[in-house]
């Protein structure tokens, strides 16, 4: 399952506070260090098209079901100081796919809610015997990143770097993509970090209508390019993503071309 998702959160400001962790040490284990308190919504952040938000998906490899997926954005936290909408991503497989493979992911990430761009982006992959731990955090003030990552063994690497002004994790490039206007024949290009830039087309391709056990929706349908890693996905050939053709662009169906098949997330509900 990782093909998929490893194969898809009211009126003060937050007062920042002193950065209580150095994320120049190389050492830092988690950028949740850096998470503070809950704080109220403002009218003058930037509004997502649906907040709060949690989606759930069973997921399936062809026409047998391997697990089930949530996409949820849980509300708005002080990040280093800085106000931030949180968005997690669950990937758990099911009784019959634990049997051989054992799936247990989450994606996290942090979108400033003034500038709808990345804080941080976590990952923690539990994937059979695959274990690993990364995570990246931006300073775009500085226009630098610092990412880490840790396997079983935990031994762990380092990288810095610099950034655009404005940078996409992957997980927060869906919050970005549904917030444009999205007109069939065009792209939308984000630049994107995950230990190293790369800029990431989303191909709009047409409206249509689709059916999930969720029901029966007007879509888009859009392709985002996987030149690194994909959204949602860590490797693939063609993904495909269909949001629903209205204000809230809610992606109901995504579905990702492998060399074995493909594997899909369809959604089943949503609070």
């Amino acid at each position: 399952m990782r093909t998929l998702l490893a194969a898809i959160a009211l009126g003060l400001c937050c007062v920042p506070t002193a950065r209580a962790v150095d994320l120049t040490d190389p050492t830092v284990a988690d950028p949740h260090l850096l998470v503070g308190s809950t704080i109220p919504f403002s009218s003058s952040y930037k509004r997502l098209t649906v907040f709060p938000e949690q989606l759930t998906y069973d997921v399936s490899w062809g026409y047998l079901g391997v697990g089930q997926a949530t996409l949820e954005i849980t509300g708005l936290v002080d990040f280093d100081g800085e106000p931030a909408y949180r968005i997690q991503s669950r990937a758990i497989s099911n009784g019959f796919c634990d049997t051989f493979y054992q799936v247990r992911d989450l994606n996290e990430s942090w979108v400033d809610a003034n500038t709808l761009t990345s804080l941080a982006y976590s990952k923690k992959l539990r994937e059979g015997h695959f274990v690993r731990d990364e995570w990246v955090t931006y300073d775009t003030k500085n226009k630098t990143f610092l990412a880490r990552w840790v396997g079983k063994d935990k031994n762990y690497e380092v990288r810095r770097g610099t950034i655009p002004a404005s940078v996409q994790d992957i997980l927060s490039s869906m919050v970005y993509l549904r917030s444009q206007n999205l007109v069939p024949g065009t792209d939308v290009v984000l630049d994107v970090n995950t230990k190293q830039n790369w800029p990431l087309a989303i191909r709009i391709i047409k409206k249509e209508s689709i059916k999930t056990p969720a029901g029966t929706f007007k879509t888009i349908l859009v392709e985002p390019g996987l030149r690194q890693e994909g959204i949602f996905i860590q490797k693939g050939k063609k993904l495909q993503i269909w949001l629903t053709d209205d204000d809230k662009k809610i992606p109901v169906q995504m579905k990702v071309e492998v060399f074995f098949g493909h594997i899909s997330a369809k959604l089943v509900k949503m609070l």
